[in-house]
């Protein structure tokens, strides 16, 4: 019988009740019990002491806490932090094949901080200059934006590169007008 459970649920109790109740021996469990500071013993009783949740509050001043991440480096983290945890294997080697082939090659020599929106634009001619299928090109650029805008979010970078892949045109289609970037 589990004797904390039996203690939580008694809240007040002598060794004689708890005894009788579990039907064994329970010095050396309440003896366990009294060392980690879940029952105490006053005025000849036992009592559950219940634990309750301590919130400690930190206040944290917002710095400029950009940091230089490399591209290869930024992708190790998206890929490790967020699709490995958060997508099916599936999405996962796909994410992998997509950067390891389209994306890194043209991104590797930047710090993930220096990308904008002019860089991805040349990223997304390159890409039109390699003749990617429709729907390789539109995952690629969604992927792109989707790793940038982790970043963002995460405050490690700053959010000066903003854009959208949405289907404007025909939805065989893919352009450069498929991309809306914001000011």
């Amino acid at each position: 019988m589990n004797i904390e459970k039996l203690a939580k649920h008694l809240k007040e109790f002598t060794l004689d009740e708890i005894e009788m109740i579990a039907e064994c021996d329970c010095k050396a469990e309440l003896e366990h019990l009294l060392n980690g500071g879940k029952i105490v013993f006053e005025q000849g009783s036992y009592k559950y002491v219940e634990i309750s949740m301590k919130i400690d509050f930190g206040i944290f001043l917002a710095t400029d806490n950009k940091q230089e991440l490399n591209f290869e480096q930024a992708v190790n983290i998206f890929i490790e932090n967020y699709a490995k945890k958060h997508c099916k294997k599936r999405t996962y080697e796909t994410y992998e094949s997509i950067f390891r082939v389209n994306i890194t090659p043209f991104f590797r020599k930047y710090c993930l901080n220096n990308i904008n929106q002019e860089l991805v634009i040349d990223f997304y001619k390159k890409c039109k200059s390699r003749q990617l299928g429709t729907r390789r090109l539109k995952n690629t650029m969604t992927l792109l934006n989707q790793l940038i805008k982790y970043f963002q979010n995460l405050g490690v970078i700053d959010k000066s590169c903003n854009f959208q892949v949405r289907r404007l045109i025909d939805k065989n289609k893919f352009s450069i007008n498929r991309i809306i970037f914001e000011e």
